[in-house]
């Protein structure tokens, strides 16, 4: 199974809140470890940006480099799935850019996202989450 990497769970996983949270994301990455990870280019963006503010832009990116280095694939946003995703955007207006992208690339995928962002059940995407 294809897994969807989202910005709120390489947060959520970088910045753990408790040792509590530490050791249910051990266990979630215990049980995906041989999935297929896929990072979107978008995700990447806000990533760096989000997690740049707190530990600084180049550790973020070192963060981003770990997961590549174990086998996450970085997804571009290419013509395809640039048009898709101006379609579904033009069905849920509300929804930011960055989850329509992400939802287009799950359609793309047949994959399902790691996250906890109510946008993707607007958008009638399979989520999962590490708790």
């Amino acid at each position: 199974m294809a897994l969807i990497l989202d910005t709120r769970f390489l947060i959520a996983h970088s910045f753990p809140k408790s040792e509590e949270e530490r050791e249910k994301m051990k266990n979630f990455l215990s049980k995906i470890s041989k999935d297929s990870l896929i990072i979107p280019s978008i995700v990447v963006i806000e990533f760096i940006k989000i997690a740049g503010l707190t530990i600084g832009l180049e550790m973020a990116k070192i963060k981003l480099r770990l997961w590549i280095g174990s086998g996450a694939e970085v997804t571009p946003i290419d013509k395809d799935t640039a048009f898709l995703a101006g379609e579904i955007a033009s069905q849920h207006k509300g929804v930011p850019i960055a989850d329509v992208i992400i939802g287009a690339i799950d359609n793309r995928f047949k994959a399902t996202v790691v996250t906890n962002d109510p946008h993707f059940t607007i958008l009638d995407v399979k989520t999962i989450w590490y708790n």
